[in-house]
């Protein structure tokens, strides 16, 4: 069985995606239909695969579908352009976004619940072997067990970790506890030509670490930013930056090129970037073995923070609809997904698409380690709050972060502030 914190409640899934009953669309004809996506796969790799694949689609479909993707610019851009459509109705078939998008748009009537085609007896996912963790974070509890989008771009939050690097400084493995981080944070800030951590004032990995001490940011309706397991969390930053064993990067991404080139022994980064740091390595001609892994986590409490931006479907007819969820049930076949992943290192959904990914792995030990961690049923999954409030919620925890290190505050007077001003904010979002 397989745990997840989902908004702060632990849940076990067990085999089924939904108590809704299988659909029947047997009557639905989608032939001959045009399905609009708008995607934010904007350069290669990404741009040049899915285009291959809507391609590969458009040519082999029994059913004559014709699938239009057009990149429209980061996610930001799509947002606008979505609550423009929303306005005047000229909206796409599938449109890209995140948890909180395909709740905002769900709520402006511009989101579909695809629950009743991944379930239907005829065109439903029948025997695709799909990671259920991966599919439950975009189902909505608080919308009656809606999943308002279908999973599309999967990666992790992951630790790099410098072996060479440890066994200079006298250890011979990564830190599994947050007393053993810290004793590697401080000897590598006490070397000569390395620093300490690098903390990057980031919600995303602050999460990680509340969750890896068995917390989660949002419970029970509410933001919760002075429970024992988040103010332990900005203890342990603080301490680290108050003891001198850490320090700030000065660019978004400084954390891991900073890591790249040998400045300190461990970042925290998506998998995304994994690729990233071996190029920053060979650019600097720095030599490392490195592996990836969870952040430290105390008892019962391994995890893996998981990002999983998604595809949205569009409410129009039923035939463009089913015509949509026929394309997103293509994306999810394990040609597919092999495909996908080999040219994007992005995480495969299909379970079944492991055994094509053998090459890949091999070639790429690092996504074979992030790839082992996603599956294995020891490591508890959390994402993010699926909350129209959490894009708002990210910028303010970034500015906890430098109050309780470069700024020297109290941690419990910032927590309260913090909490105050989130549900304030959340409140405002309703």
């Amino acid at each position: 069985m397989r745990k997840l914190i989902i908004l702060g409640l632990l849940v076990v899934l067990v085999v089924g995606l939904s108590a809704v009953s299988a659909q029947d669309m047997s009557g639905v004809d989608p032939s001959g239909q045009t399905v609009v996506y708008w995607h934010q796969y904007n350069s290669d790799p990404q741009l040049a695969t899915m285009n291959a694949l809507i391609e590969e689609f458009n040519s082999t479909n029994e059913w004559g579908i014709t699938v239009e993707g057009t990149a429209q610019g980061n996610y930001n851009d799509i947002r606008d352009l979505m609550n423009a459509a929303i306005i005047s109705g000229e909206l796409p078939n599938l449109v890209a976004g995140f948890q909180n998008d395909a709740l905002s748009y769900y709520r402006d009537g511009a989101a579909t619940d695809i629950t009743p085609y991944v379930n239907d007896s005829t065109y439903g996912i029948g025997d695709l072997n799909l990671n259920q963790g991966i599919l439950a974070v975009n189902v909505f509890a608080d919308q009656d067990g809606a999943m308002l989008a279908w999973p599309n771009q999967i990666s992790a939050n992951v630790l790099a970790v410098n072996l060479t690097m440890l066994g200079e400084l006298g250890f011979d493995a990564p830190p599994t506890t947050f007393e053993e981080f810290k004793a590697i944070a401080c000897a590598a800030a006490e070397a000569e030509e390395t620093e300490g951590y690098p903390i990057k004032a980031d919600s995303s990995n602050f999460e990680s670490m509340v969750a890896s001490h068995g917390g989660s940011i949002f419970v029970d309706g509410q933001y919760n930013f002075t429970s024992p397991e988040v103010i332990a969390t900005f203890e342990f930053y603080k301490d680290l930056y108050d003891s001198g064993c850490a320090y700030l990067p000065d660019s978004q991404f400084g954390n891991t090129d900073d890591f790249a080139i040998g400045k300190n022994p461990m970042a925290l980064g998506s998998t995304a970037g994994l690729p990233f740091i071996q190029g920053g390595m060979d650019a600097a001609g720095y030599v490392a073995d490195w592996v990836v892994t969870t952040t430290p986590w105390t008892e019962g409490n391994r995890t893996l923070q998981i990002y999983v931006p998604s595809i949205i479907m569009v409410p129009s007819t039923p035939e463009q609809e089913l015509a949509s969820w026929l394309f997103l049930k293509f994306l999810s076949g394990v040609d597919q997904q092999v495909a996908w992943t080999t040219a994007t290192s992005y995480f495969p959904m299909n379970l079944d698409a492991t055994a094509g990914l053998a090459d890949f792995v091999a070639e790429n030990p690092r996504f074979g380690e992030a790839f082992a961690l996603l599956n294995d049923p020891e490591v508890t999954l959390y994402f993010a709050p699926q909350q129209l409030s959490y894009g708002a919620i990210r910028g303010l925890v970034s500015e906890a972060l430098a109050d309780v290190t470069s700024n020297g505050r109290d941690v419990m007077e910032v927590a309260e502030e913090l909490e105050a001003e989130a549900n304030a904010a959340h409140a405002d979002a309703q």
